[in-house]
């Protein structure tokens, strides 16, 4: 009988950390995934599709010298089932390409180049950060996305993912999108990390 529920946790540990896997990659790339061996083989490029992307915000201030450009106030990132709202956007272009990136930028509010090409090399988006795909859902107070690093990294004070009726919380998400490895870490408090919550819906629910 012990033998019998010790594998029954193993295997629901397990099934945790597969479904944060697949939810995280799937979330914060804004691009589905239909299952966990398919995870490895998407890029950082995920917001780029056939479809335009396009950003809208309050306004947008862009600085050559450093190479990069600011949308500040109710900034929404969109391509077609995808969205991504945030109070400020900052993107990080490789200098070389600025000119026309900025230019296409000013005439037409679509999202030039790739994360992780010679154009883009990171994208920060800061405060209330919101991401959605479908059911999927992820929000936290700032999200990363390095290309160079092939990382996202969503922080918070409470980080919340969602799909359906399934729910993790935490404060860091870390996620290796080459690899295929997440992470959720719980808060920190009095200097101790605190747990992360995860609720997972009875399969019997789903008909399972």
């Amino acid at each position: 009988m012990f033998i019998r529920e010790n594998r029954s946790r193993m295997k629901s540990k397990k099934s945790c950390k597969e479904w944060i896997s697949i939810l995280v990659l799937s979330i914060v790339i804004l691009g589905p995934v239909n299952g966990y061996a398919t995870v490895t083989h998407f890029g950082i490029d995920g917001l780029n599709g056939k479809e335009p992307i396009e950003i809208h915000a309050d306004s947008l201030e862009i600085r050559y010298k450093e190479g990069i450009a600011i949308f500040n106030g109710n900034v929404s990132v969109m391509q077609n089932e995808r969205l991504l709202r945030t109070s400020k956007l900052v993107i990080y272009y490789n200098k070389a390409h600025l000119t026309d990136d900025i230019n296409q930028l000013r005439t037409k509010s679509v999202f030039p180049g790739k994360i992780g090409s010679t154009d883009i090399k990171k994208i920060e988006a800061l405060g209330e950060v919101y991401i959605k795909i479908a059911t999927q859902t992820a929000t936290g107070d700032k999200a990363i996305f390095d290309g160079q690093l092939s990382m996202i990294i969503l922080t918070g004070n409470n980080v919340v993912l969602t799909d359906g009726n399934n729910v993790a919380k935490g404060c860091t998400l870390t996620a290796n999108v080459k690899t295929g490895k997440a992470s959720l870490e719980g808060c920190k408090i009095s200097g101790k990390k605190n747990r992360v919550s995860i609720i997972l819906e009875s399969s019997s629910k789903n008909g399972r």
